[in-house]
């Protein structure tokens, strides 16, 4: 058995890179946004896997693993808005809840499922940063 956690991150990577846009710009996709990041960004943050599942036998192993997306946005006074969050965060469950069978790299994945989210606002004296939190638990079966 192996752990396919940063093969889920590169999948994921892919699936977003370019390919979520705001206001007619692509947002930037990190695991670790820069410092000095324009916002709005998504950052793939946490991950989680679990041990085999029951449902594994002696030829398969079966785990389920889950990661946290998470979408940062700002504003000021009276610009500031979870529109924007809410928006990439549509674009990001549309591209990652896909209907197509997916295939990472020595596993199939058997699902994905959008488990919850989290919107919150940190207000500081120059802006208000926007979040929205996306949970993920993709059950992978290796091949």
């Amino acid at each position: 058995m192996k752990d396919p956690s940063g093969l889920i991150r590169t999948w994921i990577y892919g699936v977003l890179n370019t390919k979520v846009t705001y206001g007619g710009s692509a947002v930037p996709v990190y695991s670790f946004a820069p410092k000095d990041a324009a916002m709005p960004y998504i950052l793939l943050a946490g991950q989680t896997g679990s041990s085999e599942l029951e449902e594994s036998t002696k030829d398969t192993y079966i785990t389920r693993h889950s990661i946290t997306i998470e979408i940062y946005a700002s504003g000021t006074g009276n610009r500031a808005s979870y529109v924007p969050v809410n928006t990439i965060s549509d674009s990001v469950v549309q591209l990652v809840r896909t209907r197509t069978k997916i295939t990472i790299t020595g596993y199939n994945v058997v699902s994905i499922v959008f488990d919850s989210s989290l919107t919150d606002a940190y207000i500081s004296d120059t802006n208000t940063i926007t979040l929205k939190v996306l949970n993920f638990t993709l059950i992978m079966e290796e091949s």
